[in-house]
């Protein structure tokens, strides 16, 4: 049974962009940030070493609770000095039951680097960059990464760690999304039901940061089709106010040139409305 589950660990870890089940996501933390993980580093560790025990049982002879877990825990990871840590890993039950993760590596044979008494993730080498899942964009006030198995020259290296040691952290903070900031995305949509996609590039103003999500004014759908705009709308999850909020680190923020007109709205708080007078 354990070499079943390290082998559909192994297909998952395969098909991350297909359209298998999602799973549930490992946490990151770094500084007052909380990421959530689609790529996990203590599964990169299990499949390297040939961990024969798993970290929690469920049922006889299964060691996952569900098919949006099939690793069969949780883990928090902490950014320290620059340095990977485990910081605990958890049952995904309601018991939400802790490992003692020095005696888990112990059983698989496998001596941690410490740091500070904790352990130190020296043995993950990766570079992180979006994940790309359409759920995530619009309303998640949470920020999801993976490996990209695909590469994909437009998207740019969120985060590289080389044995446990972050080199390169490239996540925009949201304390730099300031009101008076254009966000922009192209969404596809469809055109003509299920016959014809379309692109529209969104325009929105910032008008406030919680410090997680962005409330924003939309200013331009990127099309005057009526039903185009009801649908887009829909899948941005806009309902009948005006504003709404969304979470920035999925939108390119981008500078909009202001026209010379004198009655354009103020220099310093640009609502987006210039870009009718451009």
């Amino acid at each position: 049974m354990k070499k079943i589950v390290i082998f559909s660990t192994i297909i998952f870890l395969s098909i991350t962009y297909s359209f298998a089940t999602e799973q549930f996501p490992d946490l990151l933390i770094i500084e007052n940030d909380t990421f959530y993980l689609k790529s996990f580093p203590l599964e990169e560790l299990r499949l390297k070493e040939k961990f024969k025990e798993s970290p929690f049982d469920y049922y006889e002879n299964i060691d996952f609770p569900h098919t949006g877990c099939y690793r069969g825990y949780v883990a928090t990871w902490k950014v320290i000095d620059n340095k990977l840590i485990l910081i605990k890993i958890e049952k995904v039950d309601s018991t939400h039951q802790e490992l003692n993760i020095e005696d888990y590596l112990k059983k698989n044979d496998y001596k941690a680097s410490l740091v500070n008494n904790q352990i130190f993730a020296d043995w993950y080498s990766d570079t992180l960059k979006q994940y790309d899942y359409f759920m995530y964009y619009f309303n998640s006030k949470r920020y999801y990464l993976a490996k990209v198995f695909l590469e994909n020259p437009e998207k740019k290296n969120e985060l590289i760690f080389n044995q446990g040691v972050l080199i390169e952290n490239n996540i925009t903070r949201i304390d730099s999304y300031l009101v008076g900031d254009t966000l922009t995305k192209e969404i596809s949509y469809y055109r003509q039901w299920f016959l014809k996609r379309g692109l529209a590039n969104v325009v929105a103003i910032i008008t406030e940061n919680n410090g997680s999500m962005v409330r924003v004014e939309f200013v331009d759908f990127g099309t005057k089709k009526k039903s185009a705009i009801k649908e887009i709308k829909h899948m941005i999850g806009i309902r009948e106010e005006k504003e709404h909020w969304i979470n920035p680190r999925y939108w390119k923020k981008t500078k909009i040139t202001p026209c010379n007109r004198v009655d354009c709205p103020a220099d310093n708080q640009p609502t987006g409305r210039e870009l009718n007078c451009l």
